[in-house]
C-alpha cells in the first residue's frame, strides 16, 4: 500500500472535480511527508507534516479560499507544533505554477490559517489544476501540502 501511495504522489495531479462551473479547483489538502514524491516538479519539505483539516477553492473569477487547521510538524518525541509564520498557496495548471496567494499568516504554534485572495490571476484555461502550499521562503523549491490527484 505504501508503494501505491508513493506512486500516486509522484505523478502530476490530475484534474480535480469542481463543484460548480465557476470552480477551477475545490479540493482537500494533504500534508507532505519527507518520503512523499515530487508534485508538479517540486520535492516535499524535509519534515513530516500533519493536518487536522485543509481545503482550498479557486474560482475562475480569481478568488482563492484556503483553510488550514492543525497544520503542524510531528516531532520525534511525539509532540507537534508549527514553526512557520508564513505560507503561500500556488495554483498550478498542467503542472506549471501560474499564480499564487502571496505570503499569508500561519499561526504559531497551532498551524491555523484561513484566508481569501480576491485578485488571483487565473488563466482562461487551466488543465489539471492543483494547489501547492509552501513556506513563503521556499516557494518554487518545496511544498508542504498539496491537492491530491482525484
Amino acid at each position: 500500500m505504501a508503494a501505491a501511495t508513493l506512486l500516486t504522489l509522484s505523478v502530476t495531479a490530475a484534474p480535480a472535480l469542481a463543484s460548480s462551473k465557476h470552480d477551477v479547483i475545490r479540493a482537500d489538502l494533504v500534508p507532505s511527508q519527507p518520503t512523499s514524491g515530487t508534485v508538479n516538479g517540486l520535492p516535499p519539505g524535509s519534515a513530516p507534516w500533519v493536518l487536522d483539516r485543509g481545503e482550498v477553492r479557486v474560482r475562475d473569477d480569481g478568488r482563492m479560499d484556503v483553510r488550514l487547521e492543525g497544520f503542524q510538524i510531528r516531532r520525534p518525541d511525539g509532540t507537534q507544533d508549527n514553526p512557520i509564520v508564513s505560507i503561500t498557496a500556488v495554483l498550478c495548471c498542467a503542472g506549471t505554477a501560474v499564480a499564487d496567494s502571496g505570503p499569508q499568516a500561519l499561526s504559531v504554534p497551532g498551524g491555523d490559517a484561513r484566508f481569501r485572495v480576491e485578485d488571483l490571476m487565473v488563466p482562461d484555461e487551466c488543465d489539471s489544476p492543483s494547489v501547492l502550499i509552501s513556506p513563503t521562503v521556499a516557494v518554487g523549491r518545496a511544498y508542504i501540502a498539496f491537492t491530491p490527484a482525484s
